[in-house]
This record gives C-alpha cells, structure tokens and sequence, in this order.
C-alpha cells in the first residue's frame, strides 16, 4: 500500500482473520455464493502539516499497491487468499466477483492488516509490534505500511455481497527537527515513563467495532527508535521522519529526540506530547535542537564549540555547574546556526561534568548538552575518549 501522491509504501498483505459470538446478516446468493467481496482503506485523522507540498492533504488513506493481497477467515472456515488485482492499485478500494466463496450460517467475518502467514493465529491475540521501523530519506513514507495495523468486520450490503471497511489500529506520527548537513542512522524518541506500546495484541472478537482498535499491551517501553540507514542532508535543514506508534496520551509532557549521525555524534532536540488516540496522524515541529549531544576536553581545558540549530527563536543559556570552570564565552550566528564557544578551565582534582542547557523562551522546552572533564594527570591519547583508562582527545 502507499499513500496518495507520494512515495510508494509497498507494505505485507492484509490478512483477515475471524471473530467469534457475533453473526453478520444472511448474505448468501441463491446458491450461497457471494457474488462480490469489496475491501475500503480509511483515511487518518490528521493535523495539518505546513505546506501542502510536503504532503498530499486530501487524503491520508494508504492505497493498495502491486505485490498487496487480502486473506478472509471465518469462524467455520480456514482462510482464503485474495491478491489485489492491479486494477486497483492506487486506489484505496478493491472488488472481488467472489467466486468460490460461500458464506456459512451463523458465522462472523473480519479482517487484520498486514498480513500475518500463521493460518492458526488466534483472532482474539492477534500479535502486533512496532519495533523494526527504519526510513530511507527525509520525509519518506516508505517504511510505514508494515506498521500500520487496521482491521474490519465484514458487513452485508446486499443479499450476495460481502463488505470491509478497515479501521486503522495506531497512529501515524511525524517529527520535524532542525539538523545539519550529514548522515543520519537513527532517531530515538524517549519520555520519562513506559508509556509506548513497543508490542501487544488486539481482539478480533470483540464484540463491536471499536473494539477492534484496542491494544492489550505486552511490553511497554520508554523509548521508541526509527532507523535511518541511507538517510542524509546536503545542507542545514530540516529533518522529517515518520512513525506508526500505538494510541498513546503524551499531553504534559516532553519528547526527547536524538537524531545519531554517522560520525558517532548527536543532534537533541524537544518537542511537547500529546494525546495520539487511534486512527489519527500527529505532526511534531522541534522549534530547535543542539549539537552535539556531548562533547569531552582534556584536563588542561580550552574552549568547547556547541552549535544551536533555527537560532531565529528566542533560547535562554544557563550552566548547571556549582563553580566556574565552565562560562559562556562567545556566539556567532551564520543563516539558522549560531554557534556558542564556552571555556573550560583546568581541572586539578577528579574528572567533573557539566552541563549546558537551552532553554525556548516561548515553550520551556529544553536540550541539553553535557560536557566531560578528564581529571588532572590523565594521558590525552589518541583516537578519542576511552571509558577504561579516561583517556580522550580534546575537541
């Protein structure tokens, strides 16, 4: 499947598995086949993005796309394999003549997507997850379709026709961050408690529809990580990335992003939770972030450089050391960067960190930035800090 006018999400098929102790209408032709089997994909919730260049804001539905295929299970029956036919790719709806397929008294049909090929999956813990997710380019959908879960019971519009309408299970979510010029390998996103769903089940035996989107979790997690292999700036900018998450209310409180480049280092930044109920798209903008996440200096000190990304907003700048080994020395804006110099004192006693912390005048959110001090008499090697001996390179 893929979203509407942008880049392909060639996702798993849907698979459709059964509900039990509940009876949909009699459907049945005169000889007990249905004579058509239609499936419709619904469209996200969503907030509106900033441009409508960045996404096509008529429809937030994903569409079938080649290589998609759709399975049904009965309650009395096994499952059944119906590949979307090309005819229907783009196209958030698919039609089948039903050929072969008899509806059986008393039974229940629904459905779950993407595909799962365990024929003996149980409808009432159907497995879902949301670890793996990885992203190949700024603001691509690519790798969401695998992640976004839906599921539908099957309705009777006429006396030989069978009906679904999926009901989208999570959340899509996008997050915008300030960032430089690089390649990126991954985003973590982290809160103080477990709160994210990383893993769980939902039951296709529910007895209504609005069951069908409620998650039992299994593990629950404070952070949640989307891979950005292949994933790279060609100049300061901002970076788009996209998650499928569980339902989840984050109102009050702080997202912590770090986006790891491939050089080791880290941009931070911060934006405000919210409440991400199902079926709904979320939008995140970072006002700012910093770079790097750390930085390490010697004990005979200098002076470390810390960049502050979309300087444009307003930031306070505080220490939190309990001395003045580490003061504000200089800054130097160029475009959306200013770039802050503190110095660093000697360090005569045992290895001390700090602290850096920026402040957005206009949210409270913060970043932070923390600096390392080797203790007096350590050897500067070469290669960088080493966590055995304490030994590192001033940067």
């Amino acid at each position: 499947m893929k979203f509407p006018k942008f880049l392909p999400l060639i996702i798993a098929a849907a698979c459709l598995v059964s509900c039990r102790d509940r009876v949909i209408p009699d459907v049945s032709g005169h000889d007990g086949e249905v004579r058509s089997v239609s499936f419709r994909l619904s469209a996200y919730e969503s907030d509106n993005l900033d441009t409508k260049s960045e996404y096509d804001s008529g429809s937030d539905t994903f569409l079938w796309s080649d290589g998609d295929a759709v399975g049904i299970i009965s309650t009395e029956g096994s499952q059944l394999k119906f590949p979307i036919q090309s005819e229907y790719y783009g196209q958030s709806y698919a039609k089948f003549d039903g050929r072969g397929f008899a509806l059986l008294p008393n039974t229940t049909y629904a459905s779950f997507s993407p595909f799962i090929s365990d024929y003996d999956i149980d409808p009432a813990a159907v497995p879902i997850s949301y670890e793996g997710q990885r992203q190949n380019g700024d603001n691509s959908l690519s790798g969401l379709g695998p992640f976004a879960y839906s599921a539908a019971l099957g309705t009777a519009s006429s006396k030989s026709a069978l009906d679904f309408t999926f009901r989208n299970i999570g959340s899509a979510h996008r997050y915008r961050i300030p960032a430089l010029a690089g390649e990126y390998r991954r985003l973590v996103l982290t809160i103080p408690e477990a709160e994210y769903v990383l893993s769980g089940t939902v039951n296709l035996s529910a007895d209504n529809a609005d069951g069908l989107t409620e998650i039992t979790p299994s593990e629950m997690v404070s952070s949640m990580e989307l891979n950005l292999a292949g994933t790279a700036l060609q100049s300061n900018a901002n970076l788009r990335c996209w998650m499928m998450m569980a339902p989840v209310n984050l109102e009050g409180e702080a997202i912590g992003l770090r986006l790891e480049m491939t050089d080791g280092k880290s941009i931070v930044a911060s934006v405000a939770g919210r409440d991400c109920p199902a079926n709904s798209r979320r939008v995140f903008n970072a006002l700012t972030s910093v770079w790097p996440e750390e930085q390490s200096i010697g004990n005979d000190g200098g002076s470390i450089e810390i960049k502050l990304l979309r300087s444009a907003v307003d930031n306070e700048v505080t220490m939190s050391v309990a001395n003045d080994w580490l003061t504000l020395q200089d800054s130097v804006t160029e475009g959306t960067v200013t770039t802050y110099t503190f110095s660093v004192g000697a360090n005569t006693a045992a290895i001390r960190e700090g602290a850096v912390v920026f402040t957005e005048t206009s949210t409270g959110l913060s970043n932070q930035v923390r600096v390392i001090q080797q203790k007096a008499g350590t050897v500067i090697g070469i290669g960088g800090w080493d966590n055995d001996n304490h030994s590192g390179v001033a940067h």
